[in-house]
């Protein structure tokens, strides 16, 4: 089984700070809070991020914050091509794309591996008829077919790509987010038949959608996102954390005021496997990729 992880929140100690800044503001900020829309998000109302930006991330049900105020020395700002502070540690994992389905939750276990099918040259003999859960194990079954010298055993198709996706917004500044990749946990021939520069990496935006209910997209703004064409595979991500997206938009992703939800547009990680077949051996491993949030000019 391949294993892809999963969005890693960074932590850091200004949540007691934070706090503080928050209860010592609440009272004068009552009266101009109950004055607003009922529909205001945290991006709306919180005094951090209208005045100094912040970016915030999403998986559907909580969301993190990154901001760009330094709460450790009460000061403004992160410096320019280094990390956002984090705030809050409670989403910290994408989803299976185009639902809520936690990626962690829908992990292979150690009696499941991906789908396979056989092959005879270009021609599909027969695939594994899946019993719902997206891997091979007991509760499959198959046609039968006809061996010969040509006869293969592959991935098959949805065997070989996963898309991962989490929701993100931004106000009042310019920013990058960065990823950084590594393999653990290998067991079997894969510690020397499977690496990083084998998994093909193609991120895209989505701008709106409904995902189980989570409504997103129509109070924000994907322009001026740039995708970097020079990552092509996780090998690019092994050592240092590298720039994959870039948020150009001064402004912000969020455009109006408006329920957290309307404010995100949704970023979808697709990773393909490369083709494997049986001279690769058996094994499995895991794979972390984690991202984090730069402020940029």
């Amino acid at each position: 089984m391949w294993v892809l992880n999963h969005l890693i929140i960074r932590a850091h100690n200004t949540v007691s700070l934070r706090q503080a800044f928050k209860a010592a503001l609440a009272g004068a900020a009552l009266t101009a809070v109950m004055a607003q829309s009922a529909a205001a998000s945290f991006l709306d109302t919180d005094f951090w991020c209208r005045t100094y930006g912040c970016v915030v991330v999403h998986d559907g049900d909580n969301y993190d914050i990154y901001d760009n105020w330094v709460f450790g020395l009460n000061n403004c700002c992160v410096s320019m091509g280094q990390p956002l502070i984090s705030y809050y540690d409670r989403a910290g994992t994408p989803n299976v794309t185009g639902t809520l389905d936690n990626v962690i939750g829908a992990r292979a276990s150690s009696t499941e591996s991906m789908m396979l099918g056989f092959t005879d040259g270009n021609n599909s003999l027969s695939a594994f008829n899946d019993d719902g859960d997206g891997y091979l194990d007991a509760g499959d079954n198959m046609s039968a077919f006809t061996l010969s010298s040509a006869t293969d055993l592959e991935l098959d198709g949805p065997g070989r790509q996963y898309s991962h996706s989490f929701f993100i917004s931004s106000r009042n500044m310019r920013f990058s987010m960065r990823a950084r990749a590594s393999i653990a946990n290998v067991t079997g021939d894969f510690a020397n038949t499977i690496g990083l520069g084998d998994i093909k990496l193609t991120p895209s935006v989505t701008d709106r959608g409904n995902d189980e209910g989570f409504d997103f997209g129509r109070r924000a703004n994907a322009n001026n996102i740039t995708i970097v064409n020079a990552v092509d595979d996780l090998g690019d991500l092994s050592g240092t954390a590298t720039q994959i997206m870039n948020f150009g938009r001064q402004s912000g992703i969020r455009v109006r005021n408006g329920d957290i939800d309307e404010q995100t547009i949704r970023l979808d990680m697709l990773y393909t496997m490369p083709q494997y077949d049986l001279s690769m051996g058996i094994g499995s491993l895991d794979i972390d990729v984690v991202f984090d949030f730069y402020r940029e000019p």
